[in-house]
């Protein structure tokens, strides 16, 4: 089933949110896709590539660039560390003006890809193997203007066949916290990182209740990013609970990097309900839902990529028609005597 997240009067990006059900674990949680089916590709072959080493790279003049070809005619040349060393590889270089950020996709391609990019000094700075389903991609890293820079197109382990390859600049995404706004709390992840922190059915069913600072209505600002796990790619996943009003409660998102963002009305671990929407970088996800007075929900924020996100990166999540749950501090009454009662009706 799908429906209309958000409308067009109130956001700034009109997106399709896909209701589901499934079992905590997976993509919901932080571990990428682990189980290869052997093997996989259309087995492509093509002269039309990249280089077949650094010394003959293929140059990009400048971005945006695009470029297709296919691997099943080349050779093992560069080993990049997350592909499994044995699969063909071409090679495409870059010599940046200025300093800038850019994107590299291997997303489309034909086969199980791995993406490489290295420095003039072919030191690896960035790996991926699966980004985008089996295909590769690093959503952004940091270039200085003048040295040159190395993109190899390679395949998991033994795998080759058609590529499609993109390489764009990435405009800086800053967000501000807005004054007032309910700290996330969650320390920056790191390698190695164990993501308990408001965790959720990924990790100790722990979820961090947000509660009305403004009315019916609250900000959060809070934090997501990936990181290494054993040399594996994992991202942070955060899991927060609100209570509802009777009336519709809306939840809209906005983070500096690619958002998955999910509302779940069914709140069974084992049993998972939910609408889900994306965004670009600084785009709004809104997903609103009735939620019956006395009943909660759960909020879902994380990136939906494994790789190449910075762990400080930010994210503004607003919450409207939303009640004081059960873990919320108790609201003050001000104090009154007969004299003060009275006052109010002279």
């Amino acid at each position: 089933m799908r429906r209309l997240s958000i409308t067009l009067l109130f956001v700034t990006i009109v997106l399709l949110a896909v209701a589901g059900r499934v079992t905590a674990g997976g993509w919901l949680c932080n571990e990428p896709p682990q189980n290869k089916p052997g093997p996989w590709g259309d087995g492509a072959r093509d002269v039309r590539e990249g280089g077949e080493s650094w010394g003959d790279a293929v140059v990009i003049p400048d971005l945006p660039y695009s470029d297709s070809g296919a691997t099943c005619d080349n050779q093992d040349n560069i080993p990049v560390p997350c592909a499994g060393n044995y699969g063909r590889d071409v090679v495409y270089c870059f010599t940046p003006t200025r300093d800038m950020v850019v994107g590299v996709s291997l997303c489309g391609s034909g086969y199980d890809t791995a993406l490489g990019v290295y420095d003039e000094n072919h030191t690896i700075l960035d790996c991926n193997d699966d980004a985008c389903d089996f295909q590769s991609e690093i959503y952004a890293v940091a270039l200085t203007g003048g040295l040159t820079y190395y993109f190899v197109v390679d395949g998991f382990q033994s795998d080759c066949g058609s590529y499609v390859i993109h390489v764009v600049e990435r405009e800086p995404c800053h967000l501000v916290c807005p004054d007032g706004a309910i700290p996330e709390g969650e320390p920056p992840c790191e390698e190695n990182y164990i993501d308990n922190y408001n965790g959720g059915c990924c990790g100790g069913a722990n979820m961090m209740p947000i509660c009305p600072t403004d009315g019916d209505a609250a900000v959060m600002c809070g934090l997501g990013g990936t990181f290494l796990y054993n040399g594996m790619s994992y991202r942070d996943t955060d899991w927060f609970t609100v209570w509802g009003t009777g009336e519709p409660l809306t939840a809209s998102c906005q983070a500096e990097f690619p958002l998955q963002f999910i509302f779940i009305w069914g709140t069974d671990c084992n049993n998972l309900m939910y609408d889900l929407a994306s965004a670009p970088a600084c785009e709004t996800a809104t997903l609103s839902r009735a939620v019956p007075a006395g009943t909660f929900v759960w909020i879902w924020v994380g990136t939906s990529l494994f790789h190449g996100v910075p762990c400080d990166a930010r994210y503004i999540l607003s919450l409207d028609n939303i009640a004081v749950g059960p873990d919320c501090p108790p609201v003050p009454v001000e104090e009154r005597n007969w004299g003060t009662l009275k006052s109010l009706y002279r």
